[in-house]
C-alpha cells in the first residue's frame, strides 16, 4: 500500500510540473527574455545599458501583423522561423562558416515591435547581432512596415 501511495504521489506531483512547463508564457515588452545577458554578444530594443541597446522600432500602425514583419525577417541571409505566434516571432539565422546559431526574439506590442538578437555560443558575436538587427530594421523600412 505504501508503494502504490509513494507511486500516486510521484504521479501527480510530475503531471503537474509539465502542466506547468507547457504554458509557459510567450514574450512581452517587459519579459527578461527580451533583455541580454553580461556577454557582449546581444543586443536588445528593451536594454538599458548603452553596449547593449538598440533603438526602438516602431510600426506603422498597430494593423502590422506577424506574419508581415516574418515575411520580411525571412529575408535576412540563412534565417529560419522557430516559432510564431501572434504576438512574437522567434527565428534562428546561422553563420555561413562556422555555423553558429543566433536566436532573434521579435514581440509585437500595439505599434512597437520588440527586438533582441543573440548569439546561443561564445562571447563576443563582433557587431554580428547588431549589423542583423540593423539590416532588419532597414528591410521593414522599405517594406513601409517601420517608420523611419
Amino acid at each position: 500500500m505504501r508503494i502504490l501511495s509513494t507511486l500516486a504521489m510521484f504521479i501527480l506531483l510530475t503531471s503537474c510540473s509539465q502542466s506547468q512547463s507547457m504554458n509557459k508564457p510567450e514574450l512581452n515588452k517587459n519579459d527578461p527574455a527580451l533583455l541580454c545577458s553580461s556577454k557582449p554578444n546581444c543586443v536588445s530594443t528593451q536594454e538599458l545599458r548603452t553596449d547593449y541597446q538598440i533603438p526602438p522600432f516602431h510600426l506603422i500602425s498597430e494593423d502590422i501583423s506577424i506574419d508581415d514583419i516574418e515575411k520580411i525577417a525571412l529575408t535576412l541571409t540563412r534565417t529560419k522561423t522557430v516559432k510564431k505566434t501572434e504576438t512574437t516571432l522567434h527565428l534562428e539565422s546561422t553563420s555561413l562558416i562556422f555555423r553558429f546559431v543566433d536566436d532573434v526574439h521579435l514581440a509585437k506590442q500595439g505599434d512597437e515591435l520588440q527586438v533582441r538578437s543573440k548569439s546561443r555560443t561564445g562571447y563576443s558575436d563582433f557587431g554580428v547581432n547588431k549589423n542583423r538587427t540593423e539590416e532588419l530594421r532597414q528591410k521593414l523600412t522599405e517594406a513601409h512596415l517601420l517608420k523611419p
